[in-house]
């Protein structure tokens, strides 16, 4: 086994790894975080709780990078997504 493993170039497989790790990934980053911002609520396509699932997916593939999404941030775009019709409008207050 201990040669099966010295074969291999394994600082070559790390670099080759790094490509995948988007955490500094500007490009990467800026784009989830122009969706999170751009996403919103429609209570006829889905429940506050699947939307809330959808908020916290860009958190978590956001957690890593140095632009990472906080409570606060899922919060105000919760508040901010909700349809702007009446009932929707109540509930924020």
């Amino acid at each position: 086994m201990h040669a099966i493993i010295k074969a291999y170039d394994i600082q070559g497989i790390w670099e080759g790894m790094k490509k995948f790790n988007k955490a500094n990934n500007e490009v990467y980053i800026s784009r989830l975080r122009r969706e999170f911002y751009s996403t919103t609520f429609d209570p006829t396509k889905m429940r506050i709780v699947e939307f809330l699932q959808i908020l916290n997916r860009f958190k978590i593939n956001l957690a890593s990078t140095p632009q990472a999404l906080t409570n606060n941030d899922i919060k105000e775009q919760l508040l901010l997504a909700l349809p702007s019709d009446i009932t929707w409008q109540n509930a924020k207050t």
